[in-house]
């Protein structure tokens, strides 16, 4: 028989168990890794930090880890199976990592664009050019002539392929001149580069203007507009039937987040120094007058996801 002095401890044990099992999941409930291969200006600009801390209010179970890289090496990694998302942002290569299998449900959910900038002399006179590819051309003219360099980023990267495939346009090859400089670093740093060297280089907008409110850069806008600079974002699931340890139901659950009206209105009011830096994309390809048939079919298949918004 227990008598009166044993009973208040044992009480008190059960008790105190009692309360440890029912706040046992709050304070040890293990989280998922959401794993995404990025390209750099999402990371640079603060802005996946940003969404990365909305999104986790709401789903405090998963833990969202990324690796900034140039578009090129992050659909490599996305290839490998060794994320789940990449978020991106070069179209040729980007279809083609959904058209062989790679990808799955990709979706438009930022846009900014590029910009080329240069010295404020603007020696090769870029800043009166009808578009970007006459703008590279007085460039190529300038640079055989010995009066500019041109900085290049030379990665693979989304701003690199953009800045080939206008070279391509032109039908001028820069390959092996003089004047024309790949550096195989990213968009900071070439941007620092060109800085130095008074050079004219590509960028996309958000990074330029990041940088040159926390860096000393001389550097001026000199040609910006039209469709050819446009810079579309891209968000891809690695497909799990081509990667088993793909986490399909988290990486949809994060794309979700992007295209909602909350990610969008992230997106779209984020801000650096006073400087808007992107825009809500989702179904709005229309508006910036480009028709891609796939993408108006992920739209329908991310609007039934979403509930019809």
């Amino acid at each position: 028989m227990i008598g009166k002095k044993s009973v208040l401890p044992i009480i008190s044990i059960v008790v105190i168990l009692s309360m440890v099992t029912i706040n046992f999941p709050k304070f040890y409930t293990q989280k998922t890794t959401l794993r995404i291969a990025t390209t750099t200006s999402l990371d640079a600009s603060g802005l996946l930090d940003m969404i990365k801390i909305e999104f986790e209010k709401s789903n405090p179970n998963i833990d969202v880890i990324w690796v900034a890289v140039g578009t090129g090496q992050a659909i490599e990694i996305g290839k490998r199976g060794d994320v789940d998302l990449i978020l991106v942002h070069n179209r040729q290569l980007e279809n083609r990592f959904i058209s062989e299998g790679y990808g799955v449900h990709g979706i438009t959910f930022a846009w900014n664009d590029f910009i080329l900038v240069g010295p404020k002399e603007d020696p090769a006179k870029v800043n009166s050019s009808k578009d970007i590819i006459d703008a590279f051309k007085k460039i190529y003219d300038a640079g055989e002539d010995g009066r500019i360099l041109f900085v290049s980023r030379g990665d693979t990267s989304g701003t690199h392929l953009k800045e080939l495939e206008i070279w391509r346009l032109t039908g001028l090859n820069v390959d092996k001149k003089r004047w024309y400089i790949e550096i195989g670093q990213g968009m900071e740093q070439a941007l620092i580069v060109a800085n130095e060297k008074k050079a004219y280089i590509l960028c996309d907008r958000s990074t330029f203007l990041q940088i040159k409110n926390s860096v000393d850069i001389s550097l001026e806008i000199l040609f910006e507009g039209g469709l050819q600079l446009l810079n579309l974002y891209r968000a891809i699931i690695v497909n799990p039937d081509r990667h088993s340890n793909v986490n399909y139901e988290y990486a949809q659950k994060f794309v979700q987040f992007l295209i909602s009206p909350r990610g969008q209105d992230i997106i779209g009011n984020y801000t650096r120094n006073g400087q808007k830096l992107f825009n809500p994309a989702f179904g709005r390809l229309g508006e910036l007058g480009i028709i891609d048939k796939y993408e108006e079919e992920e739209v329908s298949y991310w609007r039934k996801i979403l509930g019809g918004v």
